[in-house]
């Protein structure tokens, strides 16, 4: 069996992103991916492409998500076509919705300051939002509504990455446990999995917030779960279909029901359901839609988001140790950078030139060596 190039930690959404993106530039890759661990953020998260909701002026990575989100556009037909799978691209906008005059004037100023940017945002009214979405919160004073942000199905998106990257070449082994990368003269040649050493002329740490416990790294990779709790009920009758901001949570409509979410729990490795987790999210559920109040829970679950210090991804290469490239970190903005983070590896591992800013995700930004 021929050494390959590139081993990827982690089968995940950016791994297998990684992957596919490398393996299309004909990069021997093999994916190992232990496939055991609960929580797994791909196949729990609601797979929203929402750059704009809860940003800030100042956010640095607000031009790479608004290119994470935009990229879809063009990867989700070339996926189509490779694969058959659809991934569910929906691209009819997101609503952050004003319940206070507080909240009204903060969404206000944030649409200012997001087309002084040149991103599209627009104020509905009390009015709009009655003809729009006419079950949402009678006492909602209007919101913000970005026509270009969106969503797409995950676990169909994972699917279509992992399948595009074995029509590439790639290679996926399952099942298995990296312990440890090997290291030898600063330089990343494999790594350690179930006891075996797998050979490799570079690694890729892409194991979501399992990325801190892999062993053998120059330095403690800091990068922690963050549990997000969400739950199921039916959709609103007769609503329009819909992805709606509010209280710092959200809802969206797939498949005739309404996902809600989430919370935002550091409790370690924990990726249990809690009473209180699923209150919360049915309360602002019922607080954006209230014909949802007392609607059946249909079911909840939890996914474990990997999270950084500064809440920004760790994509690059390490400072000091040749071949070895980190992509985690990513928190709540996963789904949205997945394909992105791929596209970005990829460049990097190929010396193609890369035409944004990516300072902000840099691995050196927490290790200064003085080289």
């Amino acid at each position: 069996m021929a050494q390959p190039d590139v081993v990827i930690v982690g089968g995940g959404l950016v791994g297998a992103a990684c992957a596919r993106h490398l393996a299309e530039q004909k990069v021997k890759v093999r994916i190992l991916d232990s496939g055991a661990e609960p929580g797994i953020a791909s196949t729990a998260a609601a797979g929203m492409l929402a750059p704009l909701a809860e940003s800030v002026p100042d956010n640095p990575l607000l031009s790479l998500s608004v290119r994470g989100r935009d990229v879809y556009q063009q990867l989700a037909p070339v996926l189509k076509e490779e694969t058959g799978i659809d991934i569910g691209l929906w691209n009819a906008g997101i609503l952050q919705l004003a319940l206070s005059t507080e909240e009204a004037a903060h969404l206000t100023h944030e649409i200012a300051w997001q087309r002084q940017r040149g991103f599209r945002s627009d104020w509905l009214s009390r009015d709009d939002l009655r003809e729009r979405f006419p079950g949402l919160a009678p006492e909602a004073l209007g919101g913000k509504f970005a026509p270009e942000d969106g969503a797409l199905e995950p676990a169909s998106l994972l699917k279509a990455l992992l399948a595009s990257a074995r029509r590439h070449g790639a290679r996926l082994s399952r099942g298995i446990r990296v312990d440890e990368v090997v290291v030898d003269n600063a330089k990343a040649v494999g790594v350690m999995a179930d006891g075996k050493r797998i050979g490799a002329g570079a690694v890729v740490v892409a194991a979501g917030a399992w990325s801190g416990r892999v062993k053998g790294l120059p330095r403690p990779l800091s990068v922690e779960p963050i549990r997000g709790q969400m739950i199921a009920a039916d959709w609103p009758a007769d609503e329009p279909p819909a992805i709606v901001y509010a209280h710092s949570g959200y809802l969206l409509h797939r498949d005739g029901e309404v996902l809600a979410g989430t919370t935002m729990e550091h409790v370690g490795f924990d990726a249990s359901i809690t009473d209180d987790g699923v209150a919360h999210v049915q309360e602002v559920m019922c607080s954006i839609y209230p014909a949802l109040e007392g609607a059946k829970i249909k079911r909840s679950w939890a996914g474990l988001r990997p999270g950084s210090p500064d809440g920004h991804p760790i994509v690059g290469q390490d400072a000091e140790i040749e071949g070895l490239w980190y992509a985690t970190g990513h928190g709540r903005n996963g789904i949205l950078l997945a394909a992105i983070t791929g596209e970005i590896i990829a460049q990097l591992f190929t010396d193609a030139p890369i035409e944004y800013d990516i300072s902000p995700i840099d691995p050196g930004r927490f290790w200064k060596t003085g080289r």
